[in-house]
């Protein structure tokens, strides 16, 4: 069955059942946030576990007091990825 003939088939139906076609469809798709506390888009499941969401916490928490350095400021971190994104 063509991807034509299928919509034609869906429009065929009445409103409401169209609806919940679309519905169901951008559920699949993840058009919708899941209904959890998960902030991931895609509802990845390491954000379901409560140490990880502490380590992302944590390292706001860095970020916001200067404690981390970005790549271009780390020599270290700066020719490793150099290094291996030849």
């Amino acid at each position: 069955m063509t991807t034509a003939t299928i919509l034609k088939a869906i429009n065929a139906l009445p409103v409401e059942e169209r609806m919940m076609i679309i519905e169901q469809v951008a559920r699949a798709i993840r058009l919708e946030k899941p209904s959890s506390d998960n902030p991931s888009p895609s509802g990845d499941t390491w954000y379901d576990d409560p140490r990880n969401i502490a380590i992302v916490n944590e390292g706001i928490k860095s970020a916001k007091k200067e404690k981390c350095v970005s790549i271009e400021e780390s020599p270290t971190l700066s020719a490793i990825f150099a290094k291996y994104s030849q």
